[in-house]
């Protein structure tokens, strides 16, 4: 027992374990509850704990996971004339987000990442006053972003809302739409990763083992309060995780 302490400190100190669980509870909570936002939500407290290319890497395989289980459950419900749409060119700009994580240096990035966060922030709560309907042509800028950011950090769910939110009015729909669309972001940057050499070091699969509980438990937790919180509380509550996490990411940065 005591060895395998060692061996697993050897790889992440107890205390990082610690914090990252804690984090991925609160983020698959938010996923759970939303149907997107797990990376957003995790990644810039990860990246504190751990290298951004393993925290986005075991991101990934956990949203292979969930995507898969939620799915399973509610794919009668996806809108597939909208995936049609923007899923072409969300693949474009997963090859260029992977191409500037494998070159670009990470500070850069994290401050990117912060600030992407807190211009969202910003949209959401004092721009977006409104229901509005957004024109299917949205789905190019919008598509190449977040695919972009999704291979950077993971984190495009929020374009991906904007757009599918302002396409889909059913509550149900909209959110079997998005898990299915990030679910097909997942698979993408699976194949990606694959190529870059990101998911070959057998230390990010350990990390991922010790971690996938947390993850696993905040996914049922959000799940069940799916049906039993507002929208309007479960928005405050993921913004002001959001807003702190973004702060996080610059300071990072600087």
């Amino acid at each position: 027992m005591n060895e395998t302490l060692i061996y697993i400190s050897s790889i992440i100190p107890l205390a990082h374990i610690a914090f990252a669980s804690f984090t991925l509870l609160i983020a698959y909570s938010v996923f759970g509850l939303t149907g997107f936002g797990s990376s957003i939500t995790a990644i810039p407290f990860l990246i504190l704990v751990l290298p951004l290319h393993t925290a986005v890497s075991v991101m990934l395989l956990f949203d292979l996971v969930v995507c898969t289980v939620l799915n399973s459950r509610e794919w009668r419900h996806i809108n597939k004339t909208e995936l049609k749409r923007i899923l072409p060119y969300l693949v474009v700009g997963a090859i260029i987000g992977v191409s500037l994580l494998v070159q670009a240096p990470k500070k850069p990035l994290f401050l990117l990442l912060g600030i992407f966060i807190l211009l969202m922030f910003v949209w959401s709560n004092f721009i977006n006053k409104k229901a509005y309907k957004i024109s299917p042509r949205m789905a190019v800028p919008l598509g190449l972003i977040g695919g972009m950011f999704t291979t950077l950090f993971g984190t495009g769910g929020p374009l991906y809302t904007i757009y599918l939110s302002g396409r889909i009015d059913d509550k149900k729909i909209l959110r079997s739409t998005l898990g299915t669309l990030i679910g097909a972001t997942a698979l993408t940057r699976l194949c990606m990763f694959l190529i870059a050499g990101f998911l070959l070091d057998p230390h990010i699969y350990i990390i991922a083992a010790i971690l996938f509980p947390s993850a696993l438990a905040g996914f049922l937790l959000g799940s069940h309060m799916h049906e039993k919180i507002s929208s309007r509380t479960a928005k405050k509550l993921v913004w002001a995780i959001l807003l702190l996490g973004g702060i996080s990411a610059i300071v990072k940065g600087l």
